[in-house]
């Protein structure tokens, strides 16, 4: 089978989630590429631009939106991680992401990426942005914190 470009960015992901203690399974959702199930508990959506440098503009059509809309009321852990060129990996929780899109548009979203020499990611979106920046080494390991444990409960 040829080697797609998508998979190698998906690989990048998926490789560090393995890697990390802890995993245990990892599934496809449904025939949506980059819609995984993570240890039967955690629903991921990948995205990626190959551009190589900041910043990255990631479009979310209108299906997009309805698959994750539909992830987040079956299932509370819901993520998008968003691949920028060979740099990092943006993950962002339903928390994050719903303050940068409005999931029930009808009109095509953005999330936008913006990585300054030697800082931590800055994150806006079509509805919004974030009020912190966010650290390269979050990922893998904000998928498996516990719910509490990221609302800093």
């Amino acid at each position: 089978m040829k080697i797609q470009t998508q998979d190698l960015y998906h690989g990048a992901v998926l490789t560090q989630i393995t890697e990390h203690s802890s995993f245990k399974a990892l599934n496809k959702v449904d025939s949506q590429y980059g819609h995984y199930l993570v240890n039967h508990d955690t629903r991921l959506f990948v995205k990626y631009l190959t551009k190589q440098t900041s910043p990255w503009s990631f479009k979310f059509s209108i299906s997009e939106l309805r698959a994750i809309q539909h992830d987040i009321e079956s299932s509370s852990r819901v993520f998008l991680c968003l691949v920028c060129g060979h740099e990092t990996i943006c993950t962002l929780d339903i928390q994050e992401f719903s303050n940068l899109i409005d999931l029930s548009s009808i009109e095509n979203q953005y999330i936008f990426v913006d990585v300054p020499a030697s800082g931590s990611m800055h994150v806006r979106g079509s509805g919004g942005k974030l009020d912190r920046t966010l650290r390269h080494n979050s990922f893998p390991a904000k998928l498996f914190i516990e719910a509490s444990e990221a609302a800093g409960v």
